[in-house]
């Protein structure tokens, strides 16, 4: 059991670091869509030839850097490589006035700057194995830091590009890369790796299918808060006919009481377990996401924003944990397969939401959404027999 004062100073700078990451990441991503329509005028189009271009090259790297952690890469090394691919992509972000260029050099190095949350995650498992910690407790801990930052990062760029312009915004986002860096000079000792043996050959070994179905239930979970979040704001004020301030007061009252949720769902898991807590939160998913079809009035809103954020505190709180069960001797495949979904499931679902909106309406959204968690609950029923592997096993 563990509180912020329990926590030693390691487990504290791991978390600054994750926050950072989570801060400096969540101040571009979401922004980049209308800095390429608004910013460089280009067609909108070109945003999913970006997005088309981020994506895979993420999905890769992210496989990349998860086996060479798990054989024995020194952790310091491969998060400096994300580290400065961060710092650089601001800095040409800062001169970009062309969206070629913003293909050519800013994507690629963004693709190499998203490993930065997964390498965090292998390195806080890492270290609570090392010290001989509650692995998850140390993994809600950090999640809950990502979430943090989520919460504040978008809304710091898009203020400072409504006062000050896309430059500052991209100025900020270069000092959070700084802030980055020096906590990355403190946070890692240097030669810290994975101490256990690993296969040379990967080659060689069978195919992981519990933890395939464990990045699949992940996957239905994101792509149903994909669907929503990118539909909500539409739905909510041309649908629904509801006040412009609706959607950050949903959004606001969901990661709040998401940040607290996460805190919870350990200790629900140790009483009840893992996949139940996931059957659950599938379940919490698809009432909340039918619920908001339903919507009036504000205040209906904001209160499902309380189940909306019951369930997704509760996914956030084990899922990580519930991927890496399933390869405990491999963190670093497993937290890729982890991130990859979270990537995957995000883009999934911002560019189906387009289409169905396009072809019915935002309501039929939501209603896609449901699905989507329907379908990571029938993954969980239908696989309740996939256990995780002990340690050491091949």
């Amino acid at each position: 059991m563990y509180s912020p004062f329990q926590l030693r100073r390691q487990e504290v700078l791991i978390l600054l670091l994750q926050f950072t990451n989570s801060l400096g990441t969540s101040a571009l991503v979401p922004m980049m869509s209308f800095f390429i329509v608004e910013g460089l005028g280009a067609e909108p189009w070109k945003v999913g030839l970006y997005t088309g271009l981020v994506l895979p090259l993420t999905l890769v790297t992210n496989r990349w850097a998860g086996e060479r952690l798990d054989h024995g890469f020194p952790v310091k090394s491969l998060l400096l490589m994300s580290i400065c691919a961060y710092i650089l992509a601001t800095v040409l972000l800062t001169q970009t006035s062309s969206f070629f260029l913003l293909l050519a050099a800013v994507a690629p190095l963004m693709g190499v700057a998203n490993t930065g949350a997964g390498i965090i995650f292998t390195y806080g498992r890492l270290n609570a194995e090392r010290r001989n910690l509650d692995i998850a407790r140390i993994n809600s801990w950090q999640r809950m830091t990502v979430s943090l930052g989520w919460m504040i990062g978008p809304a710091l760029s898009f203020t400072l590009v409504a006062q000050f312009g896309f430059q500052t915004a991209f100025i900020c986002a270069f000092g959070i890369g700084l802030t980055y860096l020096a906590l990355w000079n403190v946070a890692v000792p240097k030669g810290f790796r994975s101490q256990k043996a690993r296969k040379k050959n990967g080659n060689d070994e069978p195919v992981n299918w519990g933890l395939l179905i464990a990045g699949l239930t992940c996957l239905g979970f994101i792509i149903t808060n994909s669907l929503f979040v990118s539909a909500m704001p539409l739905f909510f004020v041309r649908e629904t006919g509801l006040p412009g301030s609706t959607p950050g007061l949903s959004l606001s009252v969901k990661c709040l009481v998401e940040v607290f949720v996460i805190f919870g769902s350990v200790r629900l898991a140790e009483r009840i377990g893992v996949r139940q807590v996931l059957l659950l939160a599938a379940c919490l998913a698809t009432a909340s996401m039918l619920l908001f079809a339903q919507v009036t009035a504000v205040w209906q809103a904001l209160t499902i924003s309380m189940l909306e954020g019951t369930y997704y505190g509760l996914f956030a709180g084990v899922s990580i944990s519930f991927v890496q069960s399933f390869a405990p001797d491999r963190p670093g495949r497993a937290t890729a397969i982890y991130m990859n979904s979270l990537f995957l499931g995000g883009m999934i679902g911002s560019v189906s939401m387009g289409f169905i909106a396009s072809a019915t309406d935002f309501r039929t959204v939501l209603y896609t959404a449901a699905l989507s968690s329907v379908a990571a609950l029938v993954v969980l029923l239908a696989t309740l027999k996939v256990r995780p592997q002990p340690a050491g096993a091949d």
